[in-house]
């Protein structure tokens, strides 16, 4: 039997991904959907991450094509967009979405979850990516 997940896109949108991890010391869950979402005029689109717990992200396209060109003239193999959560001394929880570029273009989209273990502890990250979508 198949379990529902945690936060879902909306009914009719394309979904990309799906991740959700656990943090012991909250006892909660955190979960991410990614999804196409295209306007009503049928060719605008962008993607859209919805998150349980906390926000989500938007990855317009023009947007991302500025910044994959600008990483990509960098040598950077990926830009962090939209929310995230960056560990710290005291939290050491790691929530981020990342766009991975090859030459200079979007390439990937990935969400990035590290939680805690009850000791405080980082847990295993988890990630899951999905390829940019064509136009």
């Amino acid at each position: 039997m198949a379990t529902k997940q945690l936060v879902e896109a909306p009914a009719g949108a394309e979904t990309l991904a799906y991740i959700e991890a656990y943090d012991a010391i909250l006892d909660a869950d955190y979960a991410y959907v990614a999804y196409r979402e295209v306007d009503s005029d049928g060719t605008t689109w962008r993607v859209r991450i919805k998150g349980l717990h906390t926000a989500g992200s938007v990855l317009e396209p023009e947007a991302i094509r500025l910044q994959a060109r600008s990483a990509g003239a960098q040598g950077k193999p990926y830009f962090v967009w939209g929310y995230q959560l960056e560990p710290s001394a005291g939290d050491v929880r790691h929530v981020e979405t990342r766009v991975h570029v090859q030459k200079g273009k979007a390439s990937e989209v990935e969400m990035y979850l590290r939680m805690r273990l009850y000791s405080g502890e980082p847990d295993e990250p988890k990630s899951v990516r999905f390829p940019w979508p064509a136009a």
